[in-house]
Parts: structure tokens; C-alpha cells; sequence
């Protein structure tokens, strides 16, 4: 799972107080000791039974028939301290709209991976057209390294260029500060990946460069609302352990 280190470390000094405990009926304060350099986020966990609400600027309501106490859940789904978003998500009954939200940044992984890949085709198909000049055959390559490095050697020079060409292009096209786009926006960034095609120069067939299957890509990811309801969630529950945990201990 990511790291999400930051979040986590907004809960490292927080103490409870308990506003009312009925058996699984529980209503839960949580708030920093101190002044924190991570800001204050102060949190409230809600239960009764099959349900738990937590309240940490953002909201959402968690159920499950199957699991009485809801603090089970979360204590056996993930280790102290850490949290199980893409497991967790699954029992919001109430703010599922707030889980996940579109990510440039997956975008811009997306992008680059598939220009990567282009840029690798396109050397293999370089060096298959210039082992047939050649007089060699192409079937040959793989059995012969040293020959595909030569190969590769010398259309090297026009592969670089071809290939920058190509990386200035998609640059311009999603990026650059006069793009026609602002991929910070979900919106823009379907409509850039749908508009995207490149011809390179002296190409005479169809559009070789676009963005087939960008549907299928993942461009979203869990919202920092979401995870950092999650890590409130963990926290609280770990708090109250250490306080029941101490009573008895004191008994």
C-alpha cells in the first residue's frame, strides 16, 4: 500500500475524551495536546451497533450487518497504525462521492508510461527495417544480440531525434503552459487525451501516436479527505484500546 507517512503523523498527539459510553453506543473526541506543526485535527468517532460515523472535517458513515462492534472491523482489517482504504471503502453508506477523486499526477504517469513504450516500439520496428536494408533477416535479431546492438547503433541518431519530436509534442499538448488544456481539471484531461494524435514528419499513413485505451486508465485515487478519515479512524480506535487497556490494568 502507499505511503501516507504525512497523514498518519497529524495523529501522533492527540488525547480523548469520552462525551458518552453506553456499551457499543460511543461518542469520542479527539484533539492534539499541544500545539502541532501538522495544524489541529480535531476528530469525533460515533458508534452503535453495526455502525460507526466518523467526523474529521470531512464525514462518512460506515456499516456492515455482519460486525456488531464496528472498532472489530478496523482492528482486524489493519495492523496498529495502519489503515485498509481499498478495504474500508466498501462499507461507506454515506459520503461514497468523497472516496476518490481524480489524480493528475496519475495522469502524468499514465502519459509517460505510454510514451515510454512508444518510444520502445518504435526502436525495435527502426531496427527491424534496417536489418532487411541490410540484407539480414529479421528472424535472426534474437538470437543475435551483438547484431541488434550494431543494428541499433546505427539508427540511433534518427530514433533520438524522431523520438524527442515526439516527447516535445505530447509536452506541449498536455503540459506546457500554452496548451489548450489545464489537466489539473478531470475534465480537460479526458478531453486532451481524446484530442491527442501526432503524425510525425513524412509519415504518409494513418495517425500512428494516440491514446487507445486512456479509458482504461486509472486516474483516480483515494481523496486526502478519505485517508485522512481513515488514519483518524485507526488512531481513535488505538487510543481507546490504550485507555480500556490502562483501566483494567489500574482495576
Amino acid at each position: 500500500m502507499s505511503d501516507y507517512s504525512e497523514i498518519a503523523a497529524r495523529f501522533a498527539d492527540h488525547r480523548m475524551t469520552v462525551l458518552h459510553e453506553d456499551g457499543l453506543y460511543r461518542h469520542l473526541r479527539f484533539e492534539e495536546t499541544a500545539v502541532s506543526p501538522f495544524g489541529r485535527y480535531p476528530f469525533e468517532l460515533i458508534t452503535w451497533p453495526f455502525n460507526l460515523v466518523v467526523k474529521a472535517g470531512w464525514t462518512f458513515h460506515f456499516d456492515i450487518n455482519a460486525t456488531e462492534d464496528m472498532f472489530d472491523l478496523f482492528r482486524r482489517t489493519a495492523h496498529t497504525g495502519q489503515i485498509n482504504p481499498g478495504y474500508w471503502q466498501e462499507k461507506v453508506r454515506a459520503g461514497r462521492e468523497e472516496i476518490e477523486g481524480y489524480d493528475p499526477d496519475l495522469l502524468k504517469a499514465e502519459v509517460a508510461s505510454t510514451l515510454a513504450q512508444w518510444m520502445r516500439d518504435d526502436l525495435a520496428e527502426r531496427i527491424w527495417e534496417q536489418a532487411k536494408t541490410q540484407g539480414f533477416n529479421p528472424e535472426v535479431l534474437d538470437s543475435r544480440p551483438s547484431l541488434r546492438k550494431w543494428l541499433s547503433h546505427q539508427i540511433r541518431p534518427e530514433w533520438m531525434a524522431a523520438n524527442r519530436e515526439l516527447r516535445e509534442t505530447v509536452h506541449e499538448h498536455f503540459f506546457s503552459d500554452m496548451a489548450a488544456y489545464n489537466i489539473e481539471f478531470e475534465s480537460d484531461a479526458h478531453q486532451a487525451l481524446a484530442d491527442f494524435s501526432y503524425r510525425p514528419e513524412g509519415y504518409d499513413g494513418p495517425y500512428p501516436y494516440y491514446f487507445a485505451d486512456w479509458t482504461e486508465w486509472r486516474l483516480k485515487d483515494y481523496t486526502p479527505g478519505f485517508l485522512h478519515c481513515c488514519y483518524a479512524i485507526r488512531r481513535g480506535i488505538d487510543l481507546w484500546d490504550a485507555a480500556r487497556k490502562q483501566a483494567e490494568v489500574a482495576a
